[in-house]
């Protein structure tokens, strides 16, 4: 009863995130849904050094840049979100420093702060997170288009880590329930269909592996055209893929007939595998958007529409 019960609060959570926006990343952890952050507060000042004059002139020099910590806090749900909230705790007993990717920001940062409320039983996760910013300098066009390229292989990473999560539970639960699931797939989309050797994730996941690896830290994509053109097939590629995913699992999901443990099971794949699918599909709109910045190309609309 425990694990149909699980099951049931992972595809309502599922569902849940449908409508989330690009998800933040920190360190291994990809926040998505609830656990975003409303607020991502940033800032800072210049420092400054003022030489008075006599006659009541003055003169200003610029010391530098001095950025404010990231303050954020978000919510974490569902049956794994103890675990979740840990994570960043681990996170901040290392100390190490961690890559935060989030409101347009690509940093190494530390967790300076960081405080949980467990609550509902551990259902729900209230957490507050204050992060220490590396030093900043203003950016050239080219420091513009490095930033961006880096920008891109993140999220082309954290793409690739969400749905390879979601097909790795959507195994383990197929593998819970194998037997039962010949009376249900009849209706749907199989899942094995979708996730096998050539099927449409793992064509995804190869094409953003190729945008990872083409999108390096550093590099001046305006300098390269020939790893820009192959950068946004790659993404044109995966945001194809990433469409038909959502289109194959929203009609699954539509289609599926809860009136035994099989139709649960394979409702929560298909949850869990849609809400991969419009999660990472906001990522490769946000790459192929920057990619087409940093190459000075033009945008007619989002690859990847959830519509």
């Amino acid at each position: 009863m425990s694990l149909t019960l699980m099951n049931a609060e992972t595809a309502i959570g599922s569902l849940g995130r449908l409508w989330a926006s690009a998800p933040v990343t920190i360190g291994s952890l990809t926040l998505t849904g609830m656990e975003v952050p409303n607020l991502i507060r940033d800032g800072g000042g210049q420092q400054l050094a003022v030489h008075k004059l006599p006659g009541g002139n003055r003169i200003i020099d610029a010391v530098g840049n001095d950025p404010d910590r990231l303050e954020l806090s978000g919510t974490f749900t569902g049956p794994t979100a103890i675990e979740r909230a840990l994570a960043l705790k681990q996170m901040r007993i290392a100390g190490r420093p961690v890559q935060f990717t989030g409101a347009g920001l690509s940093l190494l940062v530390k967790i300076v702060q960081y405080s949980y409320d467990y609550q509902k039983k551990g259902i729900v996760i209230p957490y507050r997170l204050v992060l220490e910013q590396p030093a900043q300098t203003a950016t050239t066009a080219t420091g513009n288009s490095s930033a961006l390229s880096a920008l891109i292989g993140t999220d082309a990473a954290s793409a690739i880590s969400g749905i390879t999560g979601a097909v790795s539970d959507v195994s383990t639960i197929a593998g819970n329930i194998a037997g039962q699931l010949d009376t249900v797939v009849g209706q749907v989309t199989p899942i094995a269909d979708m996730v096998g050797a050539g099927g449409v994730f793992a064509s995804v996941q190869d094409n953003l592996s190729v945008v990872g690896g083409l999108s390096g830290a550093g590099v001046n994509l305006a300098s390269v055209p020939e790893s820009s053109a192959s950068l946004l097939t790659g993404l044109e590629a995966s945001g194809s893929g990433l469409t038909t995913a959502i289109s194959q699992t929203g009609g699954n999901l539509e289609g599926i007939s809860l009136t035994n443990a099989a139709g649960l099971s394979t409702l929560t794949q298909n949850a869990e595998l849609h809400s991969a699918s419009v999660t990472s599909g906001a990522l490769v709109n946000r790459a192929y958007a920057n990619t087409l910045t940093a190459t000075d190309g033009t945008q007619n609309g989002p690859l990847v529409t959830t519509q």
